[in-house]
């Protein structure tokens, strides 16, 4: 089965017209950062930005840290998508209700932070890796096509598995100066580096004497290399504190290399087939608010160029890494984020305990180009931890959801046509459990001394 709403990252535009599953539609691709303080408030951290995680939301951030800082996330997500009241464009037949779900574990973000003085102004460089998108999906799906009328084709029960493995990773340099005790500047270079792959089979079985079962299988590998900056500013005082972040277009060079074969057709294969990638631009804008001692509320915009989105390749030229359609005909929206946050921190002799929610809307780019009807997340938040002068334990819990009427092509003849082969309502859930731990050196004479013994300067 192929839904036709949304993509992974570039895979889209280069599919064969093998069914590809349900995992098309999960792919969250809002670029938010890292770490479970800010996922605990649903996300807006642009102008708090205060801890280890701080460059993969706003690189000025790190001007803010006074010891050395290491960081590690991890992330468990888990998945749900539901097809559900596909018809086929005709009319003729209704199939069953899919659902396919998957849940994985992986580590998020991991970075080190250190504090200088350079020309008398505190700077901090940070190095991270970040796992930006995780492309881990497995699903086995059984469903059934029921006629509607007479001149239907007849009742068949169709198979799938599909699987998907990869991610888009960055490396990242960061550094930040604070020019002024209340103004910070900070930009981050990111290396972009993602490699995933796809599996899919299905088989098509008509329920009726006689009937031979037809099959279709596919593979594709795809590879994206690139690099991109980011560049903050944070204007901070005692109760309040804005924050602005541009994110460069990435540009990269991007390869596939597909394969399918289908019952009744001679197998196909692209060959690696080589292009450019262009992520867009994205604009990003907070303001907190400080209340009263131990609370922070935060609000943070952040606008995507998502119609900038393309991919440019000898096999398709230039499309969308949504929908497969060139400029003049693709779907894509921009998009304009909004995340809403709040932290209230509860004191105790030697520790900290804080509470934290929020909530967000976040449109995705992508849009069904046969319904036009568009891809928004919704999101809750909720978060917690147990902080010291030298330790930050936090955890967040994320639930998102979104509903969207789409096309897609179900059994394996489907998919012959740029018209989808049924239209209905695809459902997706998803939830996310993050940890952090951030250990701070809150002593760093030892580490002036080791670094002496290395470097010989004692």
């Amino acid at each position: 089965m192929r839904a036709r709403a949304g993509g992974v990252l570039g895979a889209v535009a280069v599919l064969l017209s093998a069914p590809a599953g349900a995992q098309q539609n999960t792919v969250v691709f809002t670029r938010t950062g890292s770490g479970a303080r800010a996922a605990g408030m649903a996300n807006a951290f642009i102008a708090v930005s205060d801890d280890g995680t701080a460059a993969s939301w706003n690189p000025a951030g790190l001007g803010q840290l006074r010891k050395p800082e290491l960081s590690v996330v991890s992330t468990t997500l888990a998945q749900t998508t539901s097809l559900q009241g596909f018809r086929t464009r005709d009319q003729l037949s209704a199939f069953t209700t899919q659902d396919s779900s998957s849940r994985t574990t992986y580590l998020d973000f991991a970075s080190l932070a250190a504090p200088v003085t350079l020309w008398g102004k505190p700077t901090t460089f940070q190095a991270a890796w970040r796992r930006l998108y995780p492309l881990e999906f497995s699903d086995v799906v059984s469903i059934r096509r029921e006629p509607l009328a007479p001149e239907a084709p007849p009742a068949a029960l169709i198979d799938s598995n599909g699987d998907l493995s990869g991610g888009v990773d960055l490396l990242s340099i960061a550094g930040a100066v604070k020019l002024t005790p209340r103004l910070a500047l900070g930009v981050s270079y990111n290396l972009w580096r993602g490699h995933w792959e796809g599996n899919t089979s299905a088989m098509e079985t008509p329920l009726v004497p006689g009937a031979v079962p037809l099959f279709l299988t596919s593979k594709a590998s795809n590879r994206v290399r690139g690099d991109n900056f980011s560049l903050g500013l944070l204007l901070t005082y005692p109760r309040w504190s804005v924050g602005g972040l541009v994110q460069t277009p990435l540009a990269g060079d991007y390869d596939t290399e597909q394969r399918a074969s289908a019952s009744g057709r001679p197998p196909i294969s692209t060959g690696l087939v080589e292009g450019h990638l262009r992520f867009p631009s994205a604009l990003g804008f907070g303001v907190a608010w400080r209340p009263s001692v131990g609370w922070t509320v935060d609000l943070d915009l952040s606008w995507d160029n998502w119609k900038d989105a393309e991919i440019d390749n000898a096999l398709n030229g230039k499309v969308s890494i949504f929908d497969n359609l060139p400029r003049d005909r693709t779907a894509t929206r921009n998009t304009l984020s909004v995340n809403m946050g709040a932290e209230r921190v509860f004191t105790a002799e030697g520790f900290l305990v804080p509470l934290r929610f929020g909530v967000a809307w976040e449109p995705q780019g992508a849009r069904s180009p046969y319904t036009l009807d568009a891809q928004t997340f919704r999101m809750l938040a909720v978060g917690t931890g147990y902080n010291t002068n030298s330790l930050k334990f936090d955890a967040a819990f994320q639930y998102r959801w979104a509903n969207q009427r789409t096309g897609a092509d179900f059994g394996v003849a489907a998919g012959t046509s740029e018209l989808p082969y049924a239209v209905g309502e695809s459902n997706t859930r998803e939830w996310r459990l993050k940890l952090s731990v951030i250990l701070r050196v809150t002593d760093t004479s030892k580490l002036r001394g080791l670094a002496g013994k290395v470097f010989g300067g004692g």
